[in-house]
């Protein structure tokens, strides 16, 4: 019988990206993601962290390369627990904490770690955090909200991609899974076949390659070449 509540250990066995804890009411030093999403300030603050990370003055990279990380983390956790457990928790922003962490992805913590059906999952996810996050990161640095969708879609694809090189499934197998390719991010890229097996390949550019000592990135649209590609009917 699957878990009824997030698998933590296993998955923090699978990488820094997926780990998950739950928030206990003692603990102190974690800001609820409402704050980050509802208060300019909070924002401002986490897309400076960014561009000082970086070493750059431009924003609107720094306010994409933060939801590119970000979206990871929660895809991650998402994919993750669909495969361990076959249920994903609630992502709202209202479950959640966060705490940024020198040279490590943000840690995150969950308040009801309870399981769902993933559809139901991926939408809370998509209209109670990633939509109003975006919407928040695109107002205080017009980092581009197509961009800032592509860089979700694109970090998806880099959950499963990670799930595959953990052994947990291969990536023939997982992308031929309806919940890997949700219908609302398709037209931002696509998985595609080449020599070297199944590649992601987005429609839209981070800007990482704008940031001194970084290239392009493996699913860069600027180095995309027409493959065959692998879709979900």
């Amino acid at each position: 019988m699957p878990p009824s509540a997030v698998p933590f250990e296993s998955l923090s066995a699978l990488g820094p990206f997926f780990a998950l804890d739950e928030l206990r009411i003692e603990q102190s030093g974690w800001t609820g993601v409402r704050r980050l999403i509802g208060d300019p300030t909070a924002t401002d603050e986490a897309i400076d962290l960014y561009a000082g990370r970086l070493g750059i003055s431009r924003r609107d990279i720094a306010g994409s390369l933060l939801v590119q990380g970000w979206a990871g983390r929660l895809t991650s956790v998402l994919a993750g627990c669909q495969v361990l457990a076959h249920g994903v928790p609630d992502l709202a922003a209202a479950n959640l904490a966060y705490r940024f962490v020198e040279g490590a992805p943000v840690e995150l913590r969950i308040t009801d770690p309870a399981l769902d059906e993933v559809t139901v999952g991926w939408q809370r996810l998509i209209d109670l955090h990633l939509e109003p996050l975006i919407a928040a990161v695109d107002g205080r640095c017009r980092a581009g909200r197509r961009r800032l969708w592509g860089n979700v879609a694109a970090a998806l694809a880099g959950s499963v991609g990670s799930l595959a090189r953990a052994g947990v499934a291969t990536l023939d197998e997982l992308t031929c899974l309806p919940w890997t390719q949700p219908a609302g991010l398709r037209d931002l890229g696509e998985w595609v076949t080449t020599p070297s097996g199944l590649r992601y390949a987005r429609r839209t550019c981070c800007n990482l390659v704008r940031v001194p000592g970084y290239g392009l990135c493996s699913d860069c649209v600027i180095d995309r070449e027409p493959r065959g590609r692998r879709t979900i009917e």
